[in-house]
């Protein structure tokens, strides 16, 4: 079985793959039309139609796939910048190894395997020599039309966190001009966010408001969340102790981010023995 490639590379590292695993197959290469052409041939006789599928999909998905993602975002969507393609090939990468599940619901998670499988495995099966790039312009095409889309769905992914850093930062520049209007701040995550001063007493709406300032909320060319982030902006607490047990949190991601070393994070069980505490000790 021959497999016959236009790009030496290519051709060099399917072969390295299966010498590496002690499989027999011969590199060689010759002309066609003017035209080199690279052979990786298999010894059918010892080696095993599975291992010639892994071998191939193994190929595809860690040697070819980055390639094509990089040809996919300079040419259909005409990222050249190569520090912009890795951040979105980061995340289509990611995407594919299930890590971005709130991305794949909305596109559709494929199994790459499969799919590939699905292509290659007639050809492997029943023709003695397979032409890599016929297999890519036509057995692989549903596969490339995936990762046109995941590409897609990353660049956006990808504009909404270079949004997202740009509004972190205008919040960090704020609070660098600011100087504290309380020294620590307690907030516990119930239903809604409950503030409390460092001595565990509850910070009233009304006293929330007095210490707010509305410039922020009127001023600011960006959205503020104006129930936790704009008054914790208002107050600049040297330090904020939040109480949740669930990390799993849009909102404490955030002022984590804005406030960075700043932020304590404590489970909820933390908040009630410090407040006993507190109420005791203020008792003797």
């Amino acid at each position: 079985m021959d497999f016959i490639f236009k790009n030496m590379e290519d051709a060099i590292w399917l072969h390295e793959y299966f010498i590496k695993r002690n499989q027999m197959f011969w590199f060689h290469e010759s002309f066609f039309q003017n035209q080199k052409q690279y052979f990786i041939t298999a010894d059918e006789d010892t080696v095993p139609l599975k291992d010639v599928q892994v071998g191939f999909i193994q190929f595809i998905i860690k040697k070819k796939r980055i390639d094509w993602i990089k040809d996919i975002l300079k040419d259909y969507f005409y990222y050249k910048e190569e520090s912009e393609q890795n951040n979105i090939i980061d995340i289509v990468i990611d995407m594919l190894n299930g890590e971005r599940k709130e991305l794949t619901d909305i596109i559709g998670k494929i199994n790459e395997e499969e799919m590939i499988m699905e292509a290659i495995f007639p050809l492997i099966k029943h023709q003695e020599s397979i032409s890599f790039d016929s297999v890519i312009k036509f057995r692989l095409k549903d596969y490339f039309e995936k990762l046109v889309q995941y590409a897609e769905m990353a660049i956006d992914e990808y504009k909404m966190e270079q949004e997202y850093q740009v509004f972190i930062q205008t919040l960090r520049d704020y609070l660098s001009t600011r100087e504290p209007k309380l020294e620590t701040v307690r907030i516990l995550f119930e239903e809604n966010s409950i503030f409390y001063n460092k001595n565990f007493k509850e910070i009233t709406k009304q006293e929330l408001t007095d210490l707010m300032d509305r410039r922020l909320l009127t001023n600011h060319p960006i959205y503020i969340d104006s129930v936790t982030i704009a008054p914790l902006l208002s107050i600049a607490p040297r330090k904020i102790y939040l109480y949740n047990d669930s990390l799993d949190n849009g909102l404490i991601r955030t002022i984590q981010n804005i406030f960075e070393e700043r932020v304590i994070l404590l489970k909820k069980e933390h908040f009630k023995k410090g407040k006993s505490f507190t109420i005791a000790g203020n008792k003797v």
